[in-house]
């Protein structure tokens, strides 16, 4: 196993054996992550290749604190997060009359559970976007608060209160969300 700084290396000698091996290793956790965060698989898709081309580019530019896997996240969740902002940006002056906007955490799972997946995609949808991307970062990705502060540039405390913050208004919204009956 290599370590970042070999990796690295490698990648700004545009070593395409190294980038190769990069997006072997991170692109199904980093396509996971994006397809939770946007609520969409073929946007998480396109979202996915455009942060490993940004990371193609701007590898000479990584920052020298972040360690290779945060960078990339930080990259993806910007990606990410414009995504949901232009998405929003769109829908609210009627270019886009999708009602398919929710950054959630995709629930897969057997058909019985497609009630629980509404309620949980419903409790997502009500948190802001920056919300959604810690807990996810945190609880879907096994993120600690440190890594999660290096990726979208906030303090440790700052993601706690976050990551709280969206605990407590994901479980009061579930709580209060309409019980469908099948």
């Amino acid at each position: 196993m290599f370590t970042d700084i070999q990796v690295v290396e490698s990648l700004q000698a545009r070593d395409a054996n190294a980038f190769r091996s990069l997006v072997e290793r991170l692109e199904q956790p980093i396509i996971g992550y994006l397809h939770r965060l946007v609520g969409d698989r073929e946007v998480a898709l396109d979202l996915a290749q455009d942060t490993f081309l940004q990371v193609y580019k701007e590898i000479g530019k990584m920052p020298q604190d972040l360690s290779l896997n945060a960078w990339i996240y930080r990259i993806a969740t910007n990606y990410g997060l414009r995504y949901l902002n232009r998405k929003k940006l769109r829908s609210f002056i009627h270019l886009d009359t999708s009602e398919d906007y929710h950054p959630c955490f995709a629930v897969e799972g057997p058909e019985g559970q497609a009630e629980t997946r509404i309620l949980v995609e419903q409790a997502l949808r009500s948190l802001k976007p920056e919300d959604a991307a810690c807990l996810q970062l945190h609880y879907g990705d096994g993120f600690t608060y440190e890594e999660i502060g290096q990726i979208l540039q906030l303090s440790p405390e700052a993601v706690r209160k976050r990551v709280s913050r969206g605990v407590t208004k994901f479980r009061a919204s579930y709580g209060t969300a309409p019980k469908k009956r099948m």
